[in-house]
């Protein structure tokens, strides 16, 4: 639980016309000529994950947040934290 994870500098998110959006912009990325859609979940620990930091920093900025209990904001963001990394927008850091 002591890993800090960030998101990887190939990748932005943008806010479009009320929607965000991530753009892989490196030729490294995993996800090529696609953009995701992330939902508010998505966005708020896109945002958390910016700078290095632990899944407890993220769900303690989350607890902050949200009005969801702790549960829940834990498993959205070791879900959150797998799938991102399963698609390299997401990396391990010392």
């Amino acid at each position: 639980m002591n890993k800090k994870y960030c998101i990887r500098p190939g990748y932005i998110l943008r806010e479009i016309a009320d929607e965000y959006v991530i753009i892989p912009v490196d030729e490294e990325s995993l996800i090529t000529n696609a953009v995701m859609s992330p939902n508010e979940t998505a966005v708020f620990f896109w945002q958390a994950f910016q700078q290095p930091c632990t899944i407890e920093e993220a769900v303690q900025k989350g607890i902050e947040e949200y009005d969801a209990t702790e549960d829940t904001i834990r498993s959205a963001a070791v879900q959150f934290v797998a799938e991102s990394l399963n698609l390299r927008v997401l990396e391990e850091v010392d």
